[in-house]
């Protein structure tokens, strides 16, 4: 089914500015529909995304990056729609709720409106879902920083608007833009990155035994190296006494603000939730993944496209849940980029 230009007309606007953002187009992110008041995107199922090797489901990352870069769309949207200019509006806050895993080998789709545009700040809320936006995966709700229009810059602005040669965006991005800048089709019960299939078995993983093992080696990079997302963004993770301290090496790939350029948003929360899950199998000896139960992060800083560094602290260990603290920066210890906060279901 063709996209309906007269119902959604900021459709193909909302899709290039997906496109423009590097973790997007590696992720396949596609925009369905788009309007000033909401937009609708879909993530394909791809098994270098699986958070939890022992059932195929996908890492809360990905959700997180999908539900902040609809929300992120959104903005954009309602900001065109009633002022006729773009801006670019870096997350200043998000905070997740899972209600359930993702089922594999289906895509997740994220719905998402910006319901208050204030002259500085932009609200948004957002569902993920898969069969029916009636059960949802997770909830999301964020707030955005508007900034003055004239920081866009002409080429980020026409590659929005469409008539940009191909030259420009290349500069621009240092990476080719996807053909979803075109006329796209809407295919809701399948997807062409989806691996793998329905009868696809994900072989349950000795969880304490890879912990044993990376604690002997110590090398917990053992341990990631049976997490896909955590490959897929580049992660990796060092001992230092009681201490980890975990890494994300600077790769244009993970890029979610070309004009800075910085690191996506959802990227840095997909890092430092994965990053707690880490130390929780550590020092905890989990028998399995944990899971996340619920994700709050606060921007502080722009994740600006160099290494980024995380370190965490277990807050509060019960029998079934535990909370974590997670911090990150750059440069500079002091100067953090981002803080977060997550419980995780670890029984």
């Amino acid at each position: 089914m063709k996209l309906n230009s007269e119902y959604f007309p900021l459709t193909q606007m909302a899709q290039r500015f997906v496109d423009q953002l590097a973790q997007c187009r590696r992720l396949g992110l596609q925009v369905h529909e788009a309007s000033e008041h909401h937009v609708l995107i879909e993530l394909p199922y791809r098994t270098e995304l699986i958070g939890y090797p022992d059932t195929g489901v996908i890492h809360g990352g990905v959700i997180t990056t999908l539900m902040d870069t609809a929300c992120g769309s959104a903005v954009v949207s309602a900001i065109y729609q009633k002022y006729q200019s773009l801006e670019i509006s870096p997350t200043l806050d998000l905070r997740v709720d899972y209600m359930k895993p993702a089922q594999p080998h289906k895509p997740v789709y994220g719905f998402a409106e910006c319901y208050k545009l204030s002259s500085n700040i932009a609200f948004t809320r957002a569902i993920a879902y898969q069969d029916s936006i009636d059960e949802p995966i997770a909830h999301a709700v964020g707030s955005f920083m508007r900034i003055s229009p004239e920081m866009v810059g002409d080429a980020f602005r026409q590659a929005l608007m469409g008539d940009i040669a191909p030259a420009v965006l290349n500069n621009l991005t240092e990476i080719t833009p996807s053909p979803a800048q075109s006329e796209m089709q809407i295919h809701p019960t399948h997807s062409h990155h989806a691996e793998g299939g329905e009868g696809s078995h994900h072989q349950p993983i000795d969880v304490q035994g890879i912990v044993k093992r990376a604690t002997e080696l110590n090398d917990f990079g053992h341990l990631l190296e049976h997490v896909p997302y955590a490959k897929f963004i580049g992660m990796r993770v060092e001992r230092f006494g009681d201490e980890l301290i975990f890494k994300l090496p600077a790769n244009p790939d993970n890029i979610g603000n070309p004009v800075l350029p910085a690191i996506h948003g959802g990227v840095i929360a997909g890092f430092m939730e994965m990053s707690a899950i880490v130390q929780l199998m550590v020092f905890m000896q989990t028998a399995k993944v944990p899971k996340v139960v619920d994700f709050s992060i606060d921007y502080l800083r722009a994740g600006l496209h160099k290494d980024s560094f995380a370190e965490c602290r277990i807050t509060r260990q019960g029998r079934r849940v535990a909370n974590v603290n997670i911090n990150c920066w750059q440069t500079n210890r002091k100067q953090l980029i981002a803080t977060a906060r997550a419980h995780f279901l670890i029984d």
